[in-house]
């Protein structure tokens, strides 16, 4: 038995291993022949293929993806990605990324996940964890970063999305370096960065300009994709810079919804500071104080009924007005930085601006160590007349320009890097704002005049900005007022270029061109000297239309109660001003772009009596609508900074 042993040993062995290699054969074998595709995904999870002729991707639109000119299938970048309504959404990929490299599995591991920010969307996910580099909540705030590399802090500025690759870590502070009773950190001992400096011919390098689409003039971000190639590059499961994935419509019964569940949900909007500090715990005693604010609905100046609750309103506004300090920055070279425009259509931005940065400003203080907010100085009307260039249908260099001063005051200055920015607030009224400040600024409280739930709107977090038209810079209320209730024949009037947008051409296909007595709905009006046929209309009609133009808002929402009208929105997923503190339903009429047809039908179905309160109320709820060259208590400078102050102290978490 002994002898016979090695030799059956030898045997089995040998069975064994040619069984081994016939298993790993046919598994390969059938790998190579059926699964090629499969494997491929698993390493590339960016390429999608696609047949030459399909359309799913941009559901209905009209446009198939044509068929490369070289006759093979190719990549190509797109910088938006497509809802299931086949409308384009906002950027999900960086402006300046030349590439997407493929995803390994373990990078798929460690990648943030995209439901993270699922009500809160237009958020990027932070790449520096929450006290990844801050003291220890007993260390004592520092009084200095020692050490600070301002390229270090560069790269932990704003918050980056989602990348292949690990961020750079802020250095350690060294405990010993800390100061007793330090309750702010000072400026960084080494230079900063240079200022971005503003290139007359912007034009980024290797930068290819469409050609083969005309885009709108007020909205040159849509992209005519009718061009590319069958393969499409994007990365599905990157949405802080897309619009809400299958979204619909958002009524303002949903919005108010929304907005509550984002103030108390556990997942704070904004993360936890790396140091403490004394405006922070301010910020905390404020939060209590309104939250348990006192019954007071009997105030002669706050008409209850505008307000969602007017006790915590007028708690939250005595708090604003008895502590909140705002540190302006300083930096920044003209006309993009400190240039306040006080006329047009852009005018909010302006004069929020123009009066933040007076010298008698009660809310400014010059010591940054006491400053519960920081504004962000810049226009962002003038940063698309001065760097944009026409027609080359790309803000690249726009959203650069702004990376750049975020990058430069978070080297000289430690206060970006505590919070990633979101104790930061800019006020910005163009089109393009949402879309130029999406990521870099994602975490900073926005306050926007296109306040679309689609652009990345983020209640909570976001404020939006009144669009206001002041003709007269020197006499913005002049010919405020209108006729009373008894005294307004016409129904409804709107009057607009028929040409903005898509609603537009709707509305006038109904109700244009004296279709209907009732109804006062026109293109253009003929111009006259004052715009007194504008006016006449809007003081005479009971209900003014505004209907969205290429966004969401209009300078009509503002008219409208400028001119004692009740406003009649029609502007799918429009977040109205001061949404935060107002009961828009109580002086307003919301009706869905699809319910055009019914417009009659919806207006005629309001009984007399709730109109004449809604007239009234639009009456009560005007001083919080108008500018003054010296604020007044409750007028629109007032009410902006109050938006801007409520979301952060609801943000506030240590």
């Amino acid at each position: 038995m002994r002898r016979e042993f090695p030799w059956l040993w030898k045997v089995e062995s040998r069975r064994l291993l040619w069984l081994l290699g016939l298993t790993f054969a046919l598994i390969v074998t059938f790998q190579y022949i059926e699964l090629p595709y499969a494997i491929s995904s698993i390493f590339s999870s960016t390429k999608i293929p696609i047949s030459r002729n399909s359309t799913s991707l941009i559901g209905n639109s009209t446009s198939a993806i044509a068929p490369s000119p070289a006759g093979d299938e190719e990549e190509v970048e797109v910088d938006q990605i497509y809802d299931s309504s086949g409308n384009a959404t906002a950027p999900a990929i960086s402006p300046t990324t030349a590439t997407l490299p493929p995803l390994l599995p373990i990078l798929k591991e460690n990648a943030t996940a995209p439901t993270a920010n699922a009500k809160a969307p237009g958020l990027n996910p932070s790449l520096v964890k929450d006290h990844a580099t801050a003291p220890s909540p007993s260390a004592n705030p520092p009084a200095a970063l020692p050490g600070l590399n301002p390229s270090l802090v560069k790269e932990n500025a704003t918050a980056p999305a989602p990348s292949v690759k690990s961020p750079v870590a802020l250095p350690i502070l060294n405990p010993s370096t800390v100061k007793e009773n330090a309750t702010a950190p000072v400026a960084s001992a080494k230079a900063p960065v240079a200022l971005p400096s503003i290139n007359p011919s912007p034009v980024m390098k290797n930068e290819t300009l469409p050609t083969t689409s005309k885009v709108p003039e007020r909205n040159p971000t849509k992209k005519n994709v009718g061009d590319a190639s069958p393969i499409v590059r994007f990365v599905p499961d990157v949405k802080e810079n897309a619009k809400m994935p299958g979204f619909g419509v958002m009524s303002i019964s949903e919005m108010s919804k929304q907005l509550r569940q984002n103030r108390i949900s556990h997942n704070r909007l904004a993360k936890k500071p790396k140091w403490v500090t004394k405006p922070d715990l301010e910020l905390l005693q404020a939060k209590y104080d309104i939250e348990n604010a006192p019954i007071d609905d009997k105030d002669p100046f706050l008409y209850a009924p505008l307000y969602r609750n007017v006790s915590m309103f007028k708690r939250s506004y005595e708090l604003m007005e008895k502590i909140l300090k705002v540190y302006a920055y300083k930096e920044g070279n003209k006309p993009i930085m400190h240039s306040p425009i006080l006329r047009g259509i852009y005018a909010s931005e302006g004069w929020f601006m123009n009066i933040i940065e007076s010298n008698n400003n009660k809310f400014v203080t010059k010591d940054p160590a006491k400053a519960h907010l920081f504004y962000l100085p810049f226009s962002s009307r003038m940063l698309e007349v001065t760097l944009y260039v026409q027609d080359s249908h790309s803000h690249r260099n726009l959203i650069k320009y702004l990376k750049d001063y975020i990058d430069f005051i978070s080297a000289k200055y430690p206060f970006w890097n505590r919070t990633s920015g979101a104790d930061h607030f800019l006020a910005a009224c163009h089109d393009w704002a949402p879309s130029e400040t999406r990521k870099h600024m994602a975490k900073s409280i926005r306050a926007l005049c296109n306040s679309d739930v689609k652009e990345g709107f983020v209640f909570g977090k976001d404020t939006s900005l009144p669009e206001t038209f002041v003709r007269d810079p020197k006499k913005p209320l002049s010919n405020m007022g209108g006729k009373s209730a008894n005294q307004r024949p016409i129904l409804a009037f709107f009057a607009g270029k028929p040409d903005h947008g898509y609603l537009r051409p709707i509305l006038l296909s109904y109700w244009g061109n004296n279709k209907d007595p009732d109804l006062k709905i026109f293109g253009k009006l003929p111009r006259t000297k004052g715009n007194k046929n504008y006016l006449q209309f809007m003081k005479t009609s009971k209900y003014c239309i505004c209907a969205k133009g290429f966004e969401v808002n209009s300078p009509r929402v503002v008219e409208a109660i400028f001119y004692d009208c009740v406003p009649v929105i029609i502007s799918d997923n429009f977040v109205p001003p001061f949404f935060e503190v107002l009961n828009w339903e109580s002086f307003a009429i919301f009706i869905p772009e699809k319910d055009i047809p019914n417009l009659k039908k919806i207006l005629m179905s309001i009984p007399e009596s709730r109109y004449r309160s809604m007239q009234m109320r639009v009456k009560k709820v005007q001083k919080h609508f108008l500018w003054h060259a010296k604020p007044e208590k409750y007028d629109m400078f007032h009410m902006i900074l109050h938006s801007i102050w409520y979301n952060r102290v609801f943000q506030i978490s240590v």
